[in-house]
């Protein structure tokens, strides 16, 4: 069942962790994990010194960079399929900076592991737009 707008945009809101989908100079596509924090209108994903990196020069900031269009999914798996559901919202890149304060509270409220502000010397801030999704439909009572 398709889900309004409100519904996509309240369980991005919630979603842990996402897939950030980029495109290359060649059109092809990036995905990679991310967690991200959604203010309703902005998304922010951390470039951070949590998790070990193999590079400085990271390919989704490079894709951006070339195509500022990108995609962010958010789903639900379960056995019970009746609970399935998955949110894609649209993103334009705006940049890449240190994050304020205020946006270090933001992470550090939905993931404790950037309590210190030094483990985010850098995030990549996204404009939102459309978000769809869909969930499945639940059943009745019998």
């Amino acid at each position: 069942m398709r889900m309004s707008e409100a519904e996509a945009r309240s369980r991005l809101e919630r979603a842990e962790f996402g897939v950030l989908g980029t495109r290359d100079a060649d059109h092809g596509v990036h995905l990679v994990p991310v967690v991200f924090v959604f203010d309703g209108g902005r998304l922010i994903v951390p470039i951070d010194t949590v998790k070990p990196k193999s590079t400085t020069r990271l390919r989704r900031l490079e894709n951006l960079e070339v195509e500022p269009r990108a995609s962010l999914l958010v789903d639900e798996r379960h056995d019970d399929w009746s609970r399935l559901w998955w949110v894609r919202v649209d993103l334009t890149f705006l940049g890449s900076a240190q994050p304020t304060p205020a946006e270090v509270t933001l992470l550090a409220e939905k993931y404790p592991q950037y309590s210190d502000a030094k483990a985010v010397p850098l995030m990549l801030a996204f404009e939102t737009s459309q978000a769809t999704g869909w969930m499945a439909e639940r059943p009745g009572p019998a």
